[in-house]
């Protein structure tokens, strides 16, 4: 599957804010490609960037992505993958339209945003993530997210 971003738009970031919070940000085309790369090493995708096209438009972004045949898991399903891989979910904040989606690895010090089950599909009863949104926390989105679950 080939994905290509819309003009000068590269999806979506997390960033600490000044309120305490977490808040979403548009990314930069480098937050874009770390993304992706996060997404290859800590769950195993195969993305491969395929171009950078830019006219009047814009510049826009294109990625392959190996094609996932399936339904969607339950949201049980997808926490249940999340967990598996040392992934706890950080109440209280989210990335898009569904509750409980984001989930931070604070030995990893990645964090996952939108990992809403709409975002993975079901592979021979394995959730497989397709579009969550991966970021290397930074300090002061670490006491952030570690004050949302309850250990800072």
């Amino acid at each position: 599957m080939w994905k290509i971003t819309r003009a000068n738009h590269f999806g979506w970031t997390v960033l600490p804010g000044d309120n305490g919070l977490p808040e979403v940000s548009e990314a930069t085309p480098l937050e874009y490609l770390v993304r992706w790369q996060i997404t290859n090493n800590i769950l195993g995708d195969t993305i491969r960037l395929r171009g950078i096209h830019s006219d009047e438009r814009g510049t826009r972004v294109i990625i392959s992505q190996p094609f996932v045949a399936g339904p969607y898991p339950t949201r049980e399903q997808a926490k249940g993958l999340m967990d598996a891989i040392g992934f706890v979910l950080v109440p209280s904040f989210s990335v898009g339209a569904q509750d409980e989606s984001s989930f931070f690895n604070p030995e990893l010090n990645i964090a996952l945003f939108d990992a809403a089950n709409d975002n993975f599909i079901l592979s021979d009863d394995t959730p497989v993530p397709v579009d969550i949104i991966p970021v290397v926390v930074g300090a002061k989105l670490r006491q952030q997210l570690l004050r949302l679950i309850g250990k800072y």
